[in-house]
């Protein structure tokens, strides 16, 4: 019987027999503290002062949430337009286990990072619009513009990469009149001088995103939070994320 059924059997009021995990006696998990004590991941998520069911629940949805984003994503907002999508809940639980706490969590969505399409091409600007010269542009996005002046047809270029799209999106936003690139679907037209041809860029936010779906298994106790991804591990054998005092 593997984690989530023993789990799910608890939680329906059936007695389960697992040696080191549910139950109690000389087999289950003790508050005793690791060797290794302490260990800490730096995480803002406070300890419970007492734990309950409801305290465990509430601690262990919010750890494995700050835990997902900063420790296993390593999630940083590189852009107004990177967007951090995933959330964990309890799935089961929490249940007794020896000293402690068992916990099931369940927890998916998307990560979703900027692309850019650009297209340029010849057009007169709008009267009241402000037409840019190219020579603070970086050479790519000048290049852009010159081969649509050159050749009167549109250009179009579709930007992925995290660094080329950064510096794109400041620039845009910087000369922009209108409202800043700050979600998917927005857009921009800017008009750019080149040579004395006027150049009309359009640019368009899209993006992509990661799906990401997961479980994870907790042990929390009075000392120690550990966690498995694995349901056939004992999650109170599962890797040692915090524990509080010295062994």
């Amino acid at each position: 019987m593997n984690r989530r059924d023993v789990l799910q059997a608890a939680s329906a009021g059936v007695v389960v027999a697992l040696a080191g995990c549910l139950g109690s006696g000389e087999s289950g998990p003790t508050a005793q503290q690791p060797d290794d004590c302490p260990v800490t991941q730096g995480l803002d998520v406070g300890w419970p002062e007492e734990l309950t069911t409801e305290t465990v629940e509430s601690f262990v949805e919010n750890y494995e949430n700050a835990y997902y984003r900063e420790k296993v994503v390593d999630f940083e907002q590189e852009t107004r337009l990177d967007e951090y999508a995933l959330s964990a809940n309890v799935a089961s639980g929490p249940t007794e286990s020896g000293a402690g706490y068992e916990v099931e969590l369940s927890g998916g969505g998307g990560v979703y990072r900027p692309n850019l399409h650009l297209a340029a091409t010849v057009a007169d600007a709008p009267v009241d619009a402000d037409v840019h010269s190219t020579d603070d542009l970086e050479t790519g996005l000048a290049s852009l513009l010159r081969d649509a002046a050159d050749s009167d047809e549109e250009v179009t270029q579709h930007v992925t990469r995290r660094d080329v799209v950064r510096r794109f999106v400041a620039t845009v936003n910087e000369l922009s009149d209108g409202e800043p690139l700050t979600g998917k679907g927005d857009a921009a037209t800017l008009y750019f001088d080149v040579d004395g041809t006027t150049v009309e860029l359009s640019v368009s936010a899209s993006s992509f995103h990661g799906d990401y779906w997961w479980s994870a298994w907790y042990y929390v106790d009075e000392n120690v939070v550990r966690r498995t991804d694995d349901d056939s591990v004992d999650p109170a054998e599962g890797e040692l994320l915090e524990c509080r005092g010295e062994s």
